[in-house]
């Protein structure tokens, strides 16, 4: 049994593009066709779907295995690979997906109980019936996969649960068993992880209480300790399944998370009302980072539209040296997402990125939508460099192109280059890119202060001080060599045009890597389409060039 740092298929890396879908469109086979198509559509490579435990035994000890088999075959028809989300004790902070067997059972079964004696619609994490009933279903799953996919490997991963915590208008459960468990001592590990971690969120709880080395929740943590035992206790329900699921069947297994800290709508940011308490939440994090040990990573549901808030979220969840990679498992099809995939999986390592609702990326007539186009270009540029994203991941080589509302461009220093990254035309006025592109020469540098135009964005590598590879959508390049030591300017880049002209390339070509990563040759360019920078639009697949 080991932690994973990747999805993997047969042995090797995968970088897993694509999309989730709606959360019944599993129970009937014949709705997925709708999902297969928008993801190959998106130019994804995976489909995330439920597997339902009310469906999967419906009845207790009956376990429907041709309900997995058979998404199992289809996906297989499809050529596309799987990720299964257990829906079981949690969906979005609730119970959901339980089958009624369980439902209608609160004696054996325990709910969260509010302070004032209401039942919620959630199981009780203290509850060792809840994770006994959980943790079978789950095993009988993974038997499965081992016994029917070990080989073939079409499912790459399993997410379990979903956004786990409790809705419920509680931080914690005060039912007896829960209000024992926040009467208990803070475990050791738990506090020594804070004094070892002094400049962590948790740290900064403890320090508020005194950094006390011995209490109950409340006198450890103060006003967080509510939140805080919530979070543990799910924390090791869920990871200890996953414990037990990899001794059957080792594959990546992770679970998802509902992020708090939003400003939207009328909420005041409190665990149990704007999202699960005891969710893998930022403030909450650490103690998950503490308690798990099975688990592959802790994957943030990134929905964020506002610039800040959406790299805080991909900075904070990227620990793999903590044996915790980044993976978005759930975002929207949204401008500002389809270019900041690309510092996520360029800059921080992440191993997959898929949103949320994928069929909504295509027409009732079956046409992509113009969101869906904006992802689609992103995810055909990512999956056609996957091999060098692994191979150069974490080098000075890999270069993350991100234009951000406002920005006609930046500078990189490279290797014994210079280089102008250009969002806006080359800067001299007269812009060539070819007879394919003609109508984007006109669009190059428009809607730059504007949020809702598409913005700019790529993957530049540096194989070699003058080799390069790159990806990227409405982006142009201009390189020069790093200013002389002895402070005169080079004549040449006086004008921008001289400039452009008299960089001396080797060859520029467009193309594709086959599946053995040999580089294919599909278009070489000279003259005018060679003189303006090297330009690169989404549907120019990968730009190789040198330069001399």
């Amino acid at each position: 049994m080991s932690k994973h740092s990747k999805f993997t298929v047969k042995g090797k890396p995968f970088l897993s593009l694509g999309g989730q879908t709606h959360n019944s469109s599993s129970y009937v086979l014949k709705d997925m066709e709708r999902a297969w198509k928008s993801v190959k559509a998106l130019g994804g490579n995976t489909v995330a779907t439920p597997i339902c435990w009310d469906a999967f035994e419906a009845e207790e000890d009956k376990f429907n295995i041709d309900y997995v088999k058979d998404l199992i075959l289809e996906a297989r028809k499809e050529n596309l690979k799987l990720i299964l989300l257990w829906f079981a004790t949690w969906k979005n902070g609730t119970m959901e997906y339980s089958p009624a067997w369980v439902k209608k059972d609160k004696e054996r079964f325990q709910r969260v109980i509010c302070f004032d004696g209401s039942v919620t619609s959630v199981l009780s994490s203290h509850s060792k019936e809840n994770w006994k009933a959980d943790c079978k279903a789950f095993c009988k799953l993974m038997q499965l996969l081992k016994e029917f996919d070990g080989s073939e490997q079409t499912v790459i991963g399993v997410q379990i649960e979903n956004e786990a915590g409790i809705i419920g208008g509680t931080k914690r459960d005060f039912s007896p068993i829960g209000q024992a468990a926040y009467q208990y001592k803070v475990p050791n590990q738990l506090i020594q992880y804070a004094n070892e971690h002094s400049s962590s969120t948790l740290a900064g709880y403890w320090k508020e209480n005194c950094s006390k080395l011995s209490g109950n929740w409340a006198e450890v943590f103060g006003s967080f300790g509510a939140e805080a035992v919530t979070a543990w206790s799910i924390a090791n329900y869920i990871d200890s399944i996953a414990f037990e699921g990899k001794k059957i069947y080792d594959i990546f297994l992770y679970t998802n998370v509902w992020l708090d800290g939003g400003t939207k709508g009328s909420g005041w940011d409190l665990a149990g009302l704007d999202y699960p308490s005891g969710c893998a939440v930022i403030k909450a994090l650490d103690i998950w980072y503490c308690a798990c040990k099975s688990l592959d990573t802790i994957a943030p549901d990134n929905y964020q539209g506002e610039l800040n808030r959406h790299y805080e979220v991909s900075d904070t969840y990227s620990h793999p040296e903590l044996g915790f990679p980044l993976y978005v498992p759930e975002s929207a099809a949204a401008n500002l997402n389809a270019s900041l995939m690309f510092y996520a999986i360029g800059e921080k390592g992440a191993i997959g990125y898929h949103i949320f609702g994928t069929e909504d990326v295509l027409d009732n007539e079956g046409a992509v939508t113009e969101r869906g186009e904006i992802m689609s270009r992103s995810m055909h540029m990512l999956s056609a460099i996957d091999h060098l994203l692994f191979k150069y991941e974490g080098t000075n080589k890999l270069h993350s192109l991100v234009q951000h509302t406002g920005e006609e461009g930046r500078y990189l220093k490279l290797q014994g280059w210079k280089c102008k990254v250009c969002y806006a035309g080359n800067g001299y006025g007269w812009n060539v890119m070819d007879y394919h592109h003609l109508n984007d020469i006109f669009e190059e540098g428009k809607g730059i202060d504007d949020s809702k135009v598409e913005k700019a964005r790529g993957i530049l590598i540096q194989v070699d001080e003058n080799d390069f590879y790159l990806v990227g959508h409405k982006i142009r390049l201009l390189f020069n060599r790093p200013e002389p030591v002895d402070g005169h300017i080079p004549i040449l880049l006086a004008s921008g045009s001289l400039q452009a002209n008299n960089t001396d390339y080797i060859q520029i070509t467009e193309g594709h890597f086959d599946e053995e990563e040999h580089y294919i040759i599909d278009r070489v360019r000279s003259g005018d389409e060679a003189r303006h920078g090297i330009w690169a639009q989404s549907d120019c697949g990968v730009i190789h060039f040198q330069l001399n």
